[in-house]
């Protein structure tokens, strides 16, 4: 076999070749260095801070959906009981002032109206004044028993309705008694029905119409109102159940269902009762300082009204929790390990954030770092 010499001068350039590979080789086996790039050495955990879920007093409100409509606005009511023989508006329409809106006929059925083709004998007719003298004063009677229920929102506008048709019809059954005897020596008496025209008081747009033709009403139903368009204030429906909690006086924060919900603060000013439903319902009318016009009429809004009560929730510190894609998320410290968890809030109090979801008993959340923090890391508690 031949052997291959290699030239003396090139022997010491050849050892420490060999010597810088075996070194490299070394150094890699090692997992010190790798072709230049520092191979990552296993992390200890990381230091945090944690919280226990904590149980805050909110302020209790009642949140519902509500309106904006003009101040400036003029309610047309029935000025007498019967049916509505014209309508001659719109939703929507603008009218002018002195316009003529609706034409109420009086209902002779329901005012007791009479006629009589023979005169009646002064004692029939005594008789018959008696008897609808003491008629009308049961149903008085009853009406002011019945109106004191109505004002507590004991009973519904309907009821309320009734009777006060009621008492509207013996009180002109009375007056008709009276007529005739003061006509009895007439061979005939009649007592007509009377009929009222509506017209407009100022111009406006007409909102939230309840008069049709034919419909039958009672004085002082409520037909439609006028809209001048001037300033604004909302207005919500209430139950009666939220009677107990909402009365002139009640704070109020108007939410703008925008984009980028912003709010206003205002105060109910008066509660109506809302005409013609089965059941007690009432409107709110809440004053608003809109100086930024950022209320505009018909616009939609979510209204929370503040109870002056409060009620116990569950929160954690506003730190702890971050956003990713629109959602919320915070970590808990679990076995040594961030776990993330998802979580729905509610209403920010002070430092802290209310959490409506649910969370593992004895939860610790994590308060710090957590902006460092990857799902599943080791944590150490100091």
């Amino acid at each position: 076999m031949n052997k291959i010499s290699v030239p003396a001068k090139y022997i010491p350039p050849l050892v420490i070749t060999v010597l810088l590979i075996a070194g490299l080789l070394g150094v890699r086996y090692f997992g010190l260095f790798s072709f230049g790039h520092v191979v990552p050495q296993q992390q200890g955990p990381v230091t945090v801070t944690t919280a226990p879920v904590s149980i805050i007093n909110k302020e209790a409100a009642i949140i519902l959906p509500g309106s904006v409509q003009s101040r400036q606005a003029v309610i047309i009511s029935a000025e007498i009981s019967g049916h509505l023989s014209e309508v001659t508006v719109a939703e929507g329409q603008q009218v002018q002032a002195g316009q003529l809106l609706a034409h109420i006929e009086g209902s002779a059925a329901s005012a007791g109206i009479e006629t009589a083709a023979n005169p009646i004998p002064s004692s029939q007719n005594e008789g018959s004044r008696q008897q609808a003298q003491a008629n009308y004063d049961n149903i008085a009677k009853e009406y002011d028993r019945y109106q004191k229920l109505y004002q507590v929102g004991g009973i519904a506008r309907r009821q309320f309705e009734d009777v006060s048709a009621r008492l509207q019809a013996a009180r002109e059954a009375l007056s008709s008694t009276q007529d005739t005897q003061d006509t009895a020596s007439s061979s005939s008496s009649t007592r007509l029905p009377g009929s009222v025209n509506l017209t407009a008081p100022i111009s406006g747009k007409v909102t939230g119409l309840a008069a049709a033709n034919g419909k039958t009403v009672q004085t002082g139903q409520q037909l439609m109102v006028l809209d001048t368009g001037g300033d604004v204030r909302v207005v919500v429906h209430l139950e009666q159940k939220d009677l107990y909690l909402v009365s002139s006086g009640t704070l109020a924060e108007i939410v703008v269902n925008d984009s980028v919900p912003q709010s206003l603060t205002g105060q109910v000013e008066a509660i109506y009762p809302v005409v013609g439903t089965d059941t007690p319902s009432f409107l709110a009318h809440i004053r608003v300082d809109n100086t930024n016009g950022l209320l505009k009429a018909e616009l939609p809004v979510q209204v929370h009204l503040k109870t002056g009560n409060s009620v116990p929730v569950r929160a954690v510190p506003l730190s702890a929790v971050f956003q990713d894609q629109e959602l919320n998320y915070l970590y808990l410290a679990i076995d040594g390990k961030a776990v993330r968890q998802q979580v729905d809030v509610g209403a920010t109090i002070n430092d802290f954030v209310e959490i409506t979801s649910s969370l593992p008993e004895q939860a610790r959340i994590i308060t710090s770092g957590i902006n460092n923090l990857k799902d599943g890391d080791a944590v150490a508690l100091p």
